[in-house]
Order: C-alpha cells, then structure tokens, then sequence
C-alpha cells in the first residue's frame, strides 16, 4: 500500500501543474495505515471525498459542519487499532444517522449556488470540489478518482459558474462534468 500512498502524493502534487499525466487511485483500495499516513492535506481532501460518497450512499446532502470533524477524528482514531482494514469498506458496514443539529451550522449541499462556492477561500473550494466528486463518484458507483479528469471538470464547472452564478453547484456540476 505504500505504492499507492505513493501515487496519491505524486497525483496531488501533479493535479494543479500545467503538465498533467494521467493519474488515478482506487480510493477503494486506501488503507488505514495509508491513511494515517497521509499529510494533512491529503487526508483533508480523501476525508471530504470520502465524505461526498458516504453522504450519497446513505441519501444525505446535509453536513454539519461539526459533525464532519468529529467524523473525520472518529475514523482517524479508529485507524489505529485497524491498520490493515481499508477505510471505505470499515465505513459501508457502519450505518450513519444524522444527529440531531444541537446549534450547529448545516449546510445542504444541493442548495450551495456557484457564486457561493466560487466566493469560498480556496481551501473551502478544494474540500467542496472533492466532496462534490466523491458524492457524484458514488452515484456511479466509481470508487477510482482520476486526478487529470478532475482538474478538468474542475476548471470546466467554474468557468461555467462564472457565468451562472445563481445556479446550483450540483446542476453545474451535471452539465459540465464529463
């Protein structure tokens, strides 16, 4: 698995570069051990990814915001006691119920517009574009992350909500994501 933590690095450290070879990774395949392993910003951008599968999986669009943190601490302490386990199938045999909101800030993520998400700090922006592709990779059932083929709709999807910008992310993301 080192292999493919690896391969995760290289891909993320190529994705924003003008030159882009064709990157994937079978998030599917990603370790606990992987995981842990991850540099802070690897892990933030496979937890929100994994985020968007898990949400589309259990038929949510709401996160609150609290929640997603103690999500991600959850499973990062229960990493260490199961190195070998892969992250995803330990996830799809625990079945998530959304808590009750407690004061805490929701945010559905069918109603967030382009101008929205396009106004966001750039690493708001990164962790809703990879939970966007994690919740639509899900809808599909592809756990495979193509690093070349998300810059590109990436790029494509802003251009296109620069124009719209009262649009729903998620409508923009479904007719310009190829």
């Amino acid at each position: 698995m080192r292999k493919l933590l690896m391969c995760l690095a290289a891909a993320i450290m190529i994705a924003p570069g003008s030159a882009r070879a064709q990157a994937t990774i079978d998030l599917s395949q990603v370790t606990c051990a992987d995981y842990l392993a991850m540099t802070p910003g690897q892990s933030r951008i496979f937890s929100a990814w994994g985020s968007g599968w898990f949400n589309y999986r259990f038929g949510y669009v709401t996160i609150g915001l609290d929640d997603y943190a103690k999500n991600v601490a959850s499973i990062q302490q229960w990493c260490m006691g199961n190195p070998r386990t892969t992250v995803m199938s330990a996830l799809e045999r625990t079945i998530i119920a959304p808590g009750p909101p407690r004061g805490q800030i929701k945010v559905d993520m069918s109603l967030v517009t382009c101008k929205q998400a396009l106004s966001s700090d750039p690493e708001r922006q990164e962790t809703i574009a990879y939970w966007m592709s994690g919740y639509f990779h899900a809808s599909r059932n592809q756990p495979v992350f193509d690093f070349t083929r998300f810059a590109n709709n990436r790029r494509a999807v802003a251009a296109y909500c620069k124009k719209r910008g009262g649009e729903t992310l998620m409508s923009a993301i479904q007719k310009n994501a190829r």
